[in-house]
């Protein structure tokens, strides 16, 4: 294969700078954010359910004390 055949590096490699690629890594840094904006997205949802689970244990524990706010003992 020769210089600019198909799959042949461009004269001037990456740092050449021109339309094709600065387009090219554009649309790559894109794809990048957009998956990490979607990772980031599940990550805040799985945060709020454990937040809401966390709040039911909160009441479930306060709840269970005032039912029982009485200490047991041997001579009770």
């Amino acid at each position: 294969m020769g210089e600019g055949d198909a799959g042949a590096p461009r004269s001037g490699g990456a740092s050449q700078g021109d339309a094709f690629t600065k387009r090219e890594n554009a649309d790559e840094n894109y794809a990048i954010r957009k998956r990490e904006m979607e990772k980031l997205q599940a990550l805040k949802e799985k945060i709020a359910e454990h937040q809401e689970h966390l709040t039911e244990l909160d009441k479930n524990v306060y709840v269970g004390a005032f039912f029982f706010p009485y200490v047991w003992t041997e001579s009770s």
